[in-house]
């Protein structure tokens, strides 16, 4: 998901700070490759799953799954050729419906959340591309990020990153722990979150019925928000600061249910709950594991 460059004047992230560093981990390329090769395996199971399904429905429904647990080979039979093409077919349909989704969702959080520039927190250094930081009218506290493609001239494409923070969550933080929150999310903006991790969570949700996709999209979420996390402490050398940010957060949610797009809280839900709990947890440990100067006389 992301920005759409029609929305109108938006505040785009300045250049590295003076005494602070952009931040690079060597572990971006690995997660950037992790989520590749997630991509590819959903695909290829997707068309395993997809087609498993359009050959039970051809050959009758329920009665068939009998005859496929007796012989799983007969889905692999050349006799199968059609179903599988058929198969390819859907699991294509669904991807290419994901991504649709994505960019819709994104464009339409441009357009009915009407959101505002917002500055560049002092002292945090920027990513090395923009980033488009904005605030937008909401009473639950919440912040996320999301990636959206833009046509260029010469029939290329480019991409926007945003950030985009309520109103109410501005309002319950100090300036310390809004700058932490900004680098939390910067951190998923780094490891290219908006792109991959929307997108598979997108997927699962399309696709429902199917317990694995599911299980990946929730580790995935899952591992990202506690590497995001570690991201942050990185940039601003203060993990207190986040956890209480992120304690402030829960304390002021509403009840919600997972979706395609996770939020400062992850993904919702009990599950989002007990995640929070751990988030704080990992955090005030790091506080107080003398790592931190600043943290330790604090």
């Amino acid at each position: 998901m992301g920005a759409a460059g029609s929305s109108g004047p938006l505040a785009m992230s300045p250049g590295p700070v003076p005494g602070t560093s952009p931040l690079r981990r060597p572990g971006a390329q690995y997660t950037v490759l992790l989520y590749r090769v997630a991509v590819v395996a959903v695909a290829l199971w997707a068309l395993l799953a997809t087609t498993t399904v359009v050959w039970i429905l051809a050959r009758g429904g329920l009665g068939a799954i009998s005859q496929l647990v007796d012989s799983p080979a007969r889905l692999f039979s050349s006799a199968s050729l059609e179903v599988w093409a058929l198969g390819a077919v859907g699991a294509f349909l669904v991807f290419f419906a994901a991504f649709l989704l994505c960019q819709a969702v994104g464009r339409g959080l441009l357009r009915l959340l009407d959101p505002r520039p917002l500055a560049w927190p002092a002292g945090l250094a920027a990513p090395e591309s923009p980033v488009r930081l904005l605030t937008f009218a909401s009473e639950r506290p919440d912040a996320f990020t999301f990636a959206l493609l833009r046509p260029r001239l010469g029939f290329s494409w480019t991409r926007d990153e945003v950030i985009m923070v309520s109103d109410a969550l501005l309002g319950a933080l100090d300036p310390e722990e809004w700058t932490a929150v900004v680098a939390h999310e910067l951190g998923h903006v780094h490891e290219k979150d908006g792109r991959y991790l929307t997108f598979l969570r997108t997927f699962a949700h399309l696709m429902r019925w199917d317990p694995i996709l599911a299980a990946v999209a929730v580790g995935f979420t899952r591992r990202e928000e506690f590497r995001a996390d570690a991201d942050a402490v990185e940039l601003t050398r203060r993990p207190r600061a986040l956890a209480r940010a992120i304690y402030k957060a829960s304390r002021l949610a509403t009840p919600s249910h997972p979706g395609p797009l996770a939020g400062l809280l992850g993904p919702g839900g009990r599950r989002g709950q007990r995640q929070t709990f751990e988030r704080i947890r990992r955090l005030v440990a790091l506080a107080e594991s003398g790592q931190f100067e600043e943290e330790a006389v604090a």
